[in-house]
């Protein structure tokens, strides 16, 4: 059963700043507008697929509600981003040797009417470090070093999901088994590596968007402590800042029609 501690905070962190979306202004827009270049990116869709993790998240909030996000990356520039999503192409050979990673492109999630919400969230500075640590988890062809499969297998975290999107087999919430949506699990491995704690609010070692979204949004002086306490370590870790922008905040799956 997920558990997801709660905060002390009586107040959200003034850091994270809503940042409305203009009419009709599609994700890629509204990052240039931010200025958003690196961070933790973080996507809340409309399609079946987005809608059902966005609510089997409902586990991890204490009022039961749907989460506004179902996808986690890390921001490269305004138009890339590395993630593990569950939408399936190309070679699935490939995609296990590169441990599940993608470089993804924001215009594949440009439509504000199919993926709502979005936001990024900044918990350090040492963006370099926290690049170095994707090549460890997911390989680097150019060095010829392979990926990292023994520190978080994300091929076989893909798979509960998938058998839960499709309604196959057991088909139950794998967070109620202690299994991350492998999108949430990458990015908290990697900016684990680098001694960043993404979600200082689980009991458990399961990870999705909303944990992390709750930690940027209430645990702002837990990282203010651990900057304070640990500069050795993490010289670069920060009070989370960021910015978002949420146009569906109640789950559904009715983007329109092509």
């Amino acid at each position: 059963m997920l558990s997801i501690r709660q905060s002390n905070a009586d107040k959200a962190n003034a850091k994270l700043e809503e940042l409305k979306a203009q009419p009709d202004e599609t994700n890629s827009a509204w990052l240039t507008r931010a200025g958003a270049k690196d961070g933790v990116l973080l996507i809340g869709g409309a399609s079946l697929t987005h809608f059902r993790i966005r609510v089997a998240q409902s586990h991890a909030r204490a009022d039961l509600k749907p989460s506004s996000w179902s996808l986690a990356g890390i921001l490269l520039d305004e138009s890339n981003f590395l993630s593990v999503p569950l939408e399936l192409s190309g070679d699935s050979a490939e995609l296990a040797q590169g441990n599940g990673i993608r470089n993804c492109k924001i215009s594949d999630y440009d439509d504000p009417a199919r993926f709502p919400n979005i936001a990024v969230l900044r918990f350090t500075r040492d963006t370099e470090k926290i690049l170095a640590n994707v090549k460890l988890l997911g390989g680097d062809r150019e060095a010829k070093k392979p990926a990292q499969r023994n520190i978080i297998d994300l091929p076989t975290l893909m798979i509960p999901w998938l058998s839960f999107i499709w309604i196959c087999g057991r088909a139950s919430n794998p967070l109620t088994d202690g299994l991350g949506l492998p999108s949430a699990a990458f990015v908290e491995t990697v900016y684990g590596i680098a001694g960043i704690e993404l979600t200082p609010g689980l009991s458990s070692a399961t990870s999705c968007p909303e944990a992390i979204w709750q930690a940027a949004k209430y645990w702002q002086q837990f990282y203010k402590e651990a900057a304070k306490t640990d500069n050795s370590r993490n010289a670069a870790q920060q009070i989370p800042t960021g910015q978002y922008a949420q146009r569906q905040k109640a789950a559904a799956a009715d983007w329109p029609k092509d």
